[in-house]
């Protein structure tokens, strides 16, 4: 049987324990484990303060703010006192809250909580900040509360904005390309005593490269391959202005040098307006002399490899380029052509293509490259130097047209 004292140490542990003093106090018992859990919080509070999402705890009896993170502060510039005073209709639209309200209650009903909403949020300062608003409703101790994390779109409105931009530019420009290319000749005429053929390759999706050629009843054929500086719409359309003029003039009869007196004339204005201009190689072949009469604005001169001698002419002719000066004259010459001569008139694309290394493509190899090939046909010559260039500068990508006309006499 316990005596007095035995009691009295036993009451002395336990009260010991409770308030907290001795070695045996539960307060050294539950103290560590209460000191982690306030730390875990704290740090789990710092970390949703931090997040650039923000965050909003919602009453959803009382449509109020329980709790929100520095980051929704920051962006409303607002404090938290002042939020937490607020209906959440404040800084939302009112349909927001109706829809985000109503898809929660039915989905509660139907088994899901939670919703995503694309919307506006109001600013302290009247600014509306596109926002996507995930929204989830929670329950703790038997009440209903919503937590809405909200994100800012705008770099993403922004950014779809823009591809919608490029996606409708781009849909213009390759309808740009595909009007652009139909204004080139269809299928080359065919004439007695010889043979052709042409290409254009824009370097971007529009360019100012153009050729032409067409039969006259006179037994006249004219050939034209023409350069608009650009390679922007601006060039395209002057493109199209100059076919235009060029078919007019040669439709009259007019000679090669008149052809390009009469351009030049007629287009300065334009030019000099858009700050753009024109070169253009013009000539005219007699089938039955075979005489060739040609004339040239500023243009890379024509190439004649002579097949007697497997050796390259360059044809060029005195005149200026297009769009500098409105009196221009343009001087006419003319060549004799034989059997098996090839004639190729080109843009500067050709020659002027770069390896990458300060190298270009060069007059003497596209007379070489005519050396190997003059006995194919006129599309298989084009083929073969457009092989030949590509080849050559397969390190940079093409930065400028590449145009071609042959004529094979037989």
């Amino acid at each position: 049987m316990k005596g007095p004292s035995d009691i009295s140490s036993v009451w002395d542990a336990e009260r010991e324990k409770i308030i907290g003093l001795g070695e045996r106090s539960l307060r050294k018992t539950y103290y560590p484990e209460l000191q982690q859990k306030l730390d875990e919080l704290e740090r789990f509070r710092a970390l949703i303060d931090q997040s650039n999402d923000c965050i909003f705890l919602i009453h959803v009896l009382s449509n109020r703010f329980i709790d929100v993170n520095e980051s929704a502060c920051r962006q409303l510039s607002i404090t938290r006192q002042e939020l937490l005073s607020c209906h959440w209709n404040t800084i939302f639209p009112d349909e927001t809250v109706s829809r985000a309200m109503e898809s929660l209650a039915g989905g509660l009903e139907q088994g899901w909580d939670r919703d995503t909403i694309t919307t506006l949020m109001c600013k302290r300062t009247g600014d509306l900040l596109p926002v996507e608003m995930a929204i989830r409703i929670v329950t703790f101790q038997k009440d209903l509360y919503g937590v809405a994390v909200v994100r800012d779109i705008t770099e993403r409105k922004r950014a779809e904005k823009a591809f919608l931009e490029n996606s409708r530019m781009l849909r213009d420009m390759e309808l740009a390309k595909q009007i652009q290319l139909s204004l080139l000749p269809a299928a080359p005429p065919e004439i007695p005593g010889a043979t052709l053929a042409g290409y254009c390759l824009p370097a971007t999706h529009v360019g100012g490269d153009y050729y032409h050629f067409s039969n006259r009843n006179d037994g006249i054929v004219d050939l034209v391959v023409a350069d608009v500086s650009g390679h922007s719409i601006g060039s395209a359309l002057m493109t199209a202005e100059a076919r235009a003029v060029l078919r007019a003039q040669l439709s009259t009869g007019s000679s090669a040098g008149q052809t390009l007196t009469s351009m030049n004339e007629i287009l300065h204005e334009d030019l000099s307006r858009s700050e753009l201009f024109i070169t253009v190689f013009c000539a005219s072949f007699d089938t039955s002399s075979r005489i060739l009469t040609y004339a040239n604005a500023g243009h890379p001169p024509g190439l004649l490899f002579r097949h007697s001698g497997r050796s390259c002419q360059w044809l060029d002719a005195d005149g200026l380029i297009m769009g500098v000066r409105n009196a221009v004259t343009f001087e006419e010459k003319q060549v004799q052509l034989q059997s098996g001569d090839l004639l190729l008139l080109y843009t500067d694309g050709v020659t002027e293509a770069d390896d990458g290394r300060g190298h270009l493509f060069s007059n003497e190899r596209l007379c070489e490259t005519l050396r190997s090939c003059h006995r194919e046909s006129p599309q298989t010559i084009i083929d073969t130097i457009l092989l030949r260039v590509a080849a050559f500068s397969a390190a940079i990508p093409l930065e400028d047209d590449v145009t071609m006309v042959v004529m094979k006499v037989e």
